[in-house]
Order: C-alpha cells, then structure tokens, then sequence
C-alpha cells in the first residue's frame, strides 16, 4: 500500500489551507483523506557537533586527464549533510486538532515527485555584490533508511553532492582566505497534483497551441507543481572547523575518499517511461594495489523519483590508467529484465547518466534561471511576483510556477523540467496585492534563452 500511495496519490492544489504556519493539503478522492508540507532544510552536524560539511579541493598532478592546455578534466566536490526539519509536537497537535472538526481523518506526508536543487555562490562584480549559480548540477543522495519518505513519514537526512569546476573552486578559495565558507542551496520541493482548469491569456494562435488536446480528460489534468520552495545558507568559519577543507592529490589513480563517479537517472523523476520499475547499474573498475576488478552496484526506482543521482566511492584506490566499464539492468512493473552489454566508460569522464536515450523518448532536459530585481518590491502594494512556465511533456500541457516575494533570501530562482523536443516553452508573469488581488498579468511569451532577468513589470 506504501508504494501505491507515493505513485499516485493525487493532491487537490486548491485545497491548500494553512494551519500554524503549515500547508495542509486535501485528497482528491477522499475528503478525509489531508496531506502536510515537507519541512524546511538545515545543515546536518556529525556525532561530534561539527559541521557536516566538506570541501575537497583537487588538485590533479597527473597527465592523462588533462587538456592540452593543462586544465584539468577532474572536478573539486562540496559535499553536504542535510536534515529536513519534522512538524514540531504542538505544532502537530493544533494541526490534528482542527483536521479532527472533519471526521474521522487520516494525515500523511505531501508525496514528493522530486527536488530541484541550486548552489550559488556570492560573487562581487564591478563593486556589486551578485549571485552566481554552480554550473553543474547537484544531487540529494539516501545513503540509509533515514533518506528515504514512507506513507508516514519524510525522509530525515540526506547527503548533498556537487561538482565544481576550476572557476567555481577558486572563488571558494578565495572565501577560505577570509576563514569563512558561505553558500546558498535554493531547494524546490515538487509534487504531482490536481488543479482547477485555469484560463490561458494570450494570443489566439499560443491560446490554441496550449488549449490543444483539451483537459476534458481528467488525467491530463494532473500538473507538476511547486509546493514549497527556500533557500539554505551555509555559513562555516574554516578556522574553528579547518578540517572540512581537504586537498586531494590525482595523480594517476582516484583515492577511496573522492566520489570518482556520479551516476544519473532521470528515468523515473521525469516519468519517461511508465513501464520502467527499477534501473541498476554496476561499475567494474581496478585496484592500485593488485589489479583486481572492483565491481560497485547501485540502483534507481520508480518509488524513490525524487533520488535521481548517486555519487559512487570505491572502496579502494582505483588505477585512472585501468579501463571502466558498466552494464544496465532494467526491470519492468511486469516483472521483465533486460540487461545491457558491458559499455566502456570514457576516459577522464566523471559522470555516468543512464537515463533512457533521448532519441526514444523524444524529451529534452532544461534548466532556466529567473532573476527579479528586489526593487520591484518597494512599491508596499506588491507582496508577491508568480513566474509561470508553461511546456508540453508527453503531448500533456504542464505547468511550473516559482513565486517570488520581499521576504525571500535570494532574488535567484531555477525551474529544471523536462519537455518534448520541437514544442513551444512560454511564461506568463503575475502580481499580487496583499489581499491575493491579481493585479497584472504578462501574457504569454515564447522563451528563448535559459536566463531571465525581471528589472521592473
């Protein structure tokens, strides 16, 4: 019943109703039936009280990996602990208390289809003082139970991984020199739920393109949605906690303590392909110390969506000069596997995506970034700004919308979504007055580039 409940409960959006500070949602099928928000992120601590965070800056000595101009192939990694925060015990009460008004009811966690994650750094340009987002991509690992959600509750700890390249790693640098490491994680959690038909405003022709294959179907009326979104900041004084800084030294064999690969799947977080259960790839590579083969497991399924990327560490030092090579495994909700042929991995290549080939399923992977310009927020009457992108993903229109207010930490925000190739991407803006009064809204526009910036609307 666990793995039903986390594939297709399905939440009516407009439902939403606050109560003591949290979003409570109501199920589309059962009236008795309430959801409640995930929790805000915070930095783990070790056993010891520390900060459970680590940067391990490369350095790479060796030859193979690098370009001709001496750049190295390798990337330095931050690596994270994070815990979400749980529903404090009088918070939870008040909750059950005013649910209890209804009936016999039932409370369950809000299911989560996926994480969408930012690291940016604060850079100072021209004398101003900006945000600069990592250009790769970092990912939520479970590396025990308590990183993976059940029917009652939200995963607990997770563990944050991303890999910088030469640029990024010297701008940490140079805020080690001033003993203080600060960075930002923008998190956006999302879920699959059921909303209202919504009135598209546009031109005839974008109105026609996107009224296309109408919602008179209700399962087309199931959109991805933003259920919560905030920023994580971190700030470690290096010189009370100097150990989580570590320098690694490549030569020409990758030590157990570097995450030497990370695998990706996007299969099961963007739905790609319905019939697909598990996917599990094994890594073989060789030993430093007696060439022996190595061979590391691990595995993506359509119950966890939201875990799309796994770092992997060898648990010895492995030969760079030695060939990799990994195979897949694919099991179906029927119960068929089919297993690849052993494919050789690139030399110097560090990430492994094992996602269904695109060319199949005729999906494309993006990222936008949208910046408002905090002034917009001086007029008092304005209390939020809603950025709305609106795609097509397997021939269903889909919806994604960031909110953006004077309360928020950063005035940067990213949308990752997976669209099908050759179709129209537009957005749509909204502006609301602290009565929830619609007062503007930006008909729809074709985007274009990866990066918006909102000066004034």
């Amino acid at each position: 019943m666990a793995n039903t409940f986390h594939l297709f409960a399905q939440v009516d959006f407009s439902s939403k109703q606050i109560i003591d500070g949290v979003a409570i949602f109501r199920d589309t099928a059962d009236p008795l039936l309430f959801y409640y928000e995930p929790g805000n992120l915070i930095l783990n601590t070790t056993a010891n009280g520390e900060p459970d965070f680590n940067f391990l800056d490369l350095r790479y000595t060796g030859t193979k990996c690098s370009s001709d101009s001496g750049e190295k192939k390798f990337m330095s990694i931050v690596q994270f602990g994070v815990a979400m925060q749980k529903i404090p015990t009088e918070k939870l009460k008040n909750i059950k208390s005013v649910l209890k008004k209804n009936g016999i009811y039932a409370l369950r966690p809000l299911p989560i289809s996926h994480i969408n994650t930012r690291l940016i750094i604060p850079v100072e340009k021209n004398n101003q003082k900006r945000h600069e987002p990592i250009e790769n991509e970092g990912v939520l690992e479970a590396s025990d139970k308590s990183g993976f959600s059940s029917s009652n509750s939200f995963w607990t700890k997770r563990t944050y991984t991303i890999r910088l390249n030469q640029y990024e790693s010297q701008l940490l640098n140079q805020q080690l020199k001033d003993n203080l490491l600060g960075v930002n994680l923008n998190y956006v959690y999302h879920s699959n739920v059921s909303v209202n038909n919504e009135q598209i405003i546009g031109s005839k022709e974008l109105v026609e393109k996107f009224e296309k294959d109408s919602l008179n179907d209700t399962s087309k009326n199931i959109q991805n949605r933003v259920i919560k979104s905030n920023t994580l900041t971190i700030n470690v004084n290096t010189k009370k906690y100097p150990d989580i800084i570590k320098q690694i030294d490549l030569n020409e064999e990758i030590p157990p303590t570097y995450a030497a690969i990370e695998v990706k799947c996007y299969d099961f977080k963007e739905n790609l392909r319905p019939e697909l259960y598990m996917k599990t790839i094994e890594i073989e590579a060789t030993s430093v110390s007696n060439n022996k083969r190595i061979k590391i497991k691990t595995k993506f399924r359509k119950k966890y969506s939201d875990l799309y990327g796994q770092s992997i560490n060898f648990p010895y030092a492995i030969n760079m000069n030695a060939p990799m090579r990994y195979r897949i495994t694919e099991i179906t909700t029927n119960g068929n596997r089919t297993i690849s042929e052993w494919i050789d991995k690139p030399e110097c290549s560090s990430i492994i995506d094992i996602t269904s080939s695109q060319n199949e399923q005729n999906i494309k992977n993006e990222i936008i970034d949208i910046e408002m310009n905090p002034t917009i927020f001086e007029d008092e009457s304005i209390t939020k700004v809603k950025f709305n992108l609106h795609y097509f993903q397997q021939e269903k229109q889909k919806t994604k919308t960031l909110t953006f207010s004077s309360n928020d930490d950063l005035p940067l925000k990213s949308i990752r979504f997976a669209h099908d190739k050759n179709s129209s991407i537009a957005y749509s803006i909204s502006k609301y007055t602290s009565s929830d009064e619609e007062l503007i809204i930006v008909d729809k526009e074709e985007i274009k580039e990866n990066y918006i910036y909102f000066n004034d609307i």
